[in-house]
């Protein structure tokens, strides 16, 4: 796993606790999606994360 990946996986988890802080709810897609659409060159690494940040979440 690379660290651009790293580097994404550690943003999402970030949102996702911040977005429980502040609103009670959390959309790792929602997130992912935006971050998409800041970057698009960065596609696959977002997918990547959010993939893995799924996956840490539901365990």
């Amino acid at each position: 796993m690379g660290t651009e990946i790293l580097n994404y996986v550690e943003k999402m988890e970030a949102a996702v606790l911040n977005n429980l802080v502040t609103t009670d709810t959390s959309d790792i897609y929602e997130i992912a999606t935006d971050m998409i659409a800041q970057d698009q060159a960065a596609f696959e690494h977002i997918c990547q994360a959010y993939e893995i940040v799924k996956h840490n979440l539901v365990g």
